[in-house]
């Protein structure tokens, strides 16, 4: 097996982070307690997660002329991502991040320049060119579906699997699934996609039933405080959570599980382990404020999984 490299393809820009007792009813204003900025995106945040698995991660995606640009280009060397940013005529994605007493949060995103990235952007040589020395790809559905379907087909060509985190499940195109290695929503995409309403709430068995009947047949589901659902050929395995402390701040939990279930894939491991080490980074994630700043490090989740594995010696 060649040294395993990942490819992140998404969005990437400037966040703005505010902390809240309550969410803001229509027509209410509220104060915020605090306000910190730190650069991220789904893309963005799961390719700096991959970088922490000790994999070598290049972020491809687009960036305005300006000064939150070249913040996230040097923000991303400094998380020991390779950045190949395109850049365009347009200001840098910007989110405003609001998390309340409960840990909860709401995300409100201008995609910017990374919307303006483009099929031939991805066809581009210097893009190319790192995309040829990738062992897998990483995408989310920040991208324009034109540039979804591009990154899928150069996936197939280059004969590498193709992780595909289907958010915000919001006109996912059905080819992109399909055509994905494995596809990661969680738990509420997971019913939007397989055609359940809000109100309902359907096992992991029924929610498989439904991916198979439209041909999609390599599920990752991220159920939050319940674990994950691994689902495979007609198998189901149910990953438990893990619970490293009070949980502050769910922002970035499922880029971190995406990331390192992406790099643990990439660098061999079966998709059941990659998982479970996944929902330990997830659970360590939630323990911290902050998106990319709440992302452990191998040397951490390694830890945790070593107290879990006693915790469920101690419990048999």
């Amino acid at each position: 097996m060649s040294e395993p490299r990942i490819g992140v393809i998404g969005l990437g820009g400037q966040s703005a982070f505010l902390k809240a007792h309550h969410f803001p009813a229509p027509g209410e204003t509220i104060s915020c307690k605090d306000l910190f900025f730190e650069p991220g995106g789904k893309g963005y945040n799961q390719a700096i997660a991959c970088a922490r698995m000790g994999v070598p991660t290049v972020f491809v995606g687009a960036v305005g002329k300006d000064d939150n640009g070249e913040i996230c280009r040097k923000d991303l060397l400094h998380q020991g991502v390779i950045p190949c940013l395109v850049e365009k005529e347009i200001p840098t994605a910007y989110a405003v991040i609001t998390t309340n007493a409960e840990g909860e949060n709401t995300v409100s995103v201008f995609p910017g320049a990374a919307k303006a990235l483009t099929p031939e952007d991805l066809r581009s040589e210097p893009v190319m060119t790192q995309l040829r020395q990738c062992s897998c790809l990483l995408l989310q559905n920040e991208l324009t579906q034109t540039c979804l379907l591009e990154a899928c087909r150069i996936g197939r060509e280059l004969e590498i699997p193709v992780i595909f985190n289907p958010a915000p499940a919001e006109n996912v195109p059905w080819e992109a699934m399909r055509s994905s290695t494995w596809i990661t929503p969680n738990y509420g995409e997971a019913k939007r996609l397989a055609g359940f309403t809000p109100a309902e709430m359907p096992p992991p068995r029924q929610l498989e039933d439904r991916f198979a009947r439209i041909g999609i047949s390599r599920v990752v589901v991220t159920m939050g405080s319940n674990g994950a659902a691994v689902m495979e050929a007609g198998e189901i395995c149910e990953i438990p959570a893990f619970s490293a402390g009070t949980a502050v701040d769910t922002t970035g939990a499922g880029d971190t599980f995406n990331g390192v279930l992406t790099a643990m894939l990439a660098t061999g491991e079966t998709v059941i382990n990659a998982a479970t080490v996944a929902a330990v980074a997830a659970g360590i994630s939630v323990t911290r404020h902050g998106a990319a700043g709440s992302i452990p490090t191998k040397t951490e989740i390694d830890t945790a999984c070593v107290q879990r594995e006693r915790i469920q010696n101690e419990e048999k």
